[in-house]
């Protein structure tokens, strides 16, 4: 497993691969299959993984739970944890000090190595200076309660160097991969951190799975390319790891296979050759011709009002506009009308998820586009 030492953050050991535990393997209730996922975190800790990424909203606020009980084995000083304070779910200062002690506890940690403010951007940034946000985590920081203090970051350009520029971070959670590098211009977001040398911390580096199954002329042409050994979501995550100053890449793995995939990735890849960075920028041009909707299943839209599933609608109109197989999208969305009656048409445009999407997506408008998309499918196969 390869590894790497941060001089910010004290010279100690990290490796590349950080264990995402947002996606983590379900029960039929919703719940977290533990008995799977703690055989994938132990998979992962006994090949050298030992970044474990949660937050107090995962899995309905069970991810911390199963995190702390999982890892409780394991010795505190092999092991790095890494959570975030909910900005969204902050609405009183007393919240803060709360919600900082209630982690402590579902994680059984006395400590915790990497502390992020979760998904800052613009409308979370008053709300962490009238609130003293910053300071109070300092503090934890200066008390050694907090080894690393960051955030993790969905805003535009001015709101990253407003606090970049202002405050003193160990690190940023920021969402990369060889897309989004262009598509949604992370690069710019990149440069800014590592023009300031703060270490990036890299989400989404298979964009919530859509790398890892992309279009059919992108998977032709990776399963073509020396002999077709690595896998597309290898590809995206040996993007990442080329790169400079992503120390830590997130991945979150919902199966064994997955886990060994990455295991193997990060235990072989290294720096890309000219011919390896050429082909990722010919599959990236092909996808961003594709008329789709840049979600990832992130679920912070949900729950919508009129009872709509919004990413799960994004999804199947995403895989129609890069596969065009219509019989499938028909299939799966006569699955969501079959099971609650609210497809894309019960959007009343209230706009309540839009300033919720990380992404920044106008939803009420993508999913009038995906209704006069995937409505008239139904027609084809009566």
């Amino acid at each position: 497993m390869k590894t790497t030492k941060v001089a910010q953050w004290g010279g100690k050991e990290v490796s590349r691969l950080g264990f995402g535990c947002m996606r983590l393997p379900l029960n039929e209730d919703g719940t977290i299959n533990r008995t799977l996922a703690a055989e994938m975190l132990d998979e992962a800790y006994n090949s050298g993984v030992n970044y474990f990424d949660t937050a107090f909203g995962y899995h309905n606020g069970e991810s911390e739970l199963f995190v702390g009980e999982a890892l409780k084995k394991y010795p505190r000083d092999k092991i790095s944890i890494a959570t975030k304070l909910p900005m969204s779910q902050i609405h009183e200062e007393v919240q803060v000090e709360e919600i900082f002690n209630k982690q402590l506890e579902k994680t059984q940690m006395e400590y915790f190595d990497f502390y992020m403010l979760h998904g800052m951007n613009g409308m979370h940034l008053p709300k962490m200076k009238n609130f003293d946000v910053y300071s109070k985590m300092k503090a934890k920081k200066d008390a050694g309660i907090i080894k690393q203090l960051g955030f993790s970051f969905h805003g535009d350009y001015a709101t990253l160097c407003e606090l970049v520029d202002n405050y003193e971070w160990d690190f940023v959670q920021i969402q990369i991969n060889y897309l989004d590098y262009i598509m949604i211009d992370s690069k710019e977001l990149y440069d800014k951190l590592c023009e300031k040398n703060i270490p990036v911390i890299v989400m989404e580096p298979v964009r919530g799975g859509f790398l890892a199954n992309p279009p059919e002329e992108v998977a032709a042409k990776m399963s073509s390319f020396e002999g077709g050994a690595v896998s597309p979501a290898a590809w995206a995550m040996r993007w990442c790891i080329h790169m400079e100053n992503m120390p830590v890449i997130l991945s979150g793995m919902t199966t064994m296979e997955q886990v060994k995939d990455n295991i193997n990735t990060f235990s072989v890849a290294d720096k890309l050759t000219t011919a390896q960075i050429a082909l990722l920028e010919e599959c990236r041009d092909i996808v961003m011709q594709a008329k789709s909707v840049p979600c990832t299943g992130c679920r912070y839209c949900m729950d919508c009002p009129s009872g709509v599933d919004i990413p799960k609608i994004f999804s199947i109109y995403n895989e129609y506009q890069l596969f065009k197989n219509a019989f499938r999208a028909n299939n799966n969305y006569n699955v969501i009308l079959s099971a609650s009656g609210h497809g894309s048409e019960q959007c009343i445009f209230c706009g309540i998820c839009v300033p919720l999407c990380p992404q920044g997506i106008d939803i009420p408008a993508e999913l009038a586009a995906a209704h006069e998309v995937l409505s008239p499918l139904a027609e084809r196969f009566k």
